[in-house]
Order: structure tokens, then sequence, then C-alpha cells
């Protein structure tokens, strides 16, 4: 499943970049995140992330990983992780633009795959899932880097 969208966020570019690759600010925005710990390639974090959907509810241990960085322009975010009622695997990439001086807007090309009972669900509950959570994490982007935001 792919999910595309693009979100504004009032901070510089610079600033949306720091936050969106710095593993206390990812751990906050991750919806799901309880623990997001360094392993030893300094863009790989040992991550557990608890996701309900529907009445199907599980905890995952997996990793996320920043890739392909340009900074300050974009990146792409990748998640796995298995638990007892199945797996989840999905990528993001990021592009942030500042299009005006203190207003960044970031694109995003999401890709999801999930197995086990959480896929029995069915693909349309898993679409909206995905992109409820996108946007939870965006809205924890917003908070967090308006709130930091300093000229």
């Amino acid at each position: 499943m792919q999910i595309k969208n693009s979100y504004t966020v009032s901070a510089s570019q610079d600033k949306v970049w720091q936050y969106l690759t710095t593993p206390e600010f990812l751990h906050q925005c991750i919806p799901g995140c309880e623990t997001l710990e360094p392993l030893e390639d300094e863009d790989t974090f040992a991550a557990t992330i608890r996701v309900g959907l529907a009445s199907i509810k599980g905890t995952y241990q997996g990793n996320v990983k920043i890739e392909d960085k340009q900074p300050p322009a974009s990146y792409r975010l990748v998640v796995n992780g298995k638990s007892k009622i199945g797996f989840l695997n999905g990528s993001c990439e990021f592009t942030l633009n500042e299009f005006e001086r203190g207003n960044t807007e970031i694109g995003l090309v999401a890709e999801l795959n999930v197995g086990g009972k959480l896929a029995r669900v069915g693909q349309r509950i898993i679409g909206s899932a995905g992109k409820m959570m996108i946007g939870k994490f965006f809205t924890g982007v917003k908070a967090l880097a308006e709130r930091n935001e300093v000229d």
C-alpha cells in the first residue's frame, strides 16, 4: 500500500531536518513508539512500537533506520518489526522544501506492508489506519518543531 501527502511546518528547513533525523524527536512523534535505542550504526535504532488496528493489537520489536540522507532536503525512514500477531515493514521518503522563510513543506511517499493477523482485517482498514498514523506523526512533528523554532 502506498500513501502520498504533504504537510507544512512553521519552522525552517534546517530545523525540520534536525528534528526529523534526531532519535529523541522521532521517538516522540512515531505513534505507539515505546522505545528507540541507538545501535552500532548511528542511523539505525532498535524500536518497540505498539500498534492496534480494530480489535487486533500487538507490540512490534524491530528496527528504524534513516537512509539516503541528502541534508537538508531528503531522506528515507525504514521501519521493520515483528510480533506474535505478524509483521510490518514500511518506508517513507521525506522531501523538505522551505517555500518561504520559516515555513517548510514536507512531502512524503510511504509504503506499508503487513502480514499475519493484522493483514486479515483488510486493506481498506489498513490504509485508513496508515493514513491516521502518518497524520499523528505529523501532528507531533508540527507541535514539537513549532514549539522549538527559534530564528
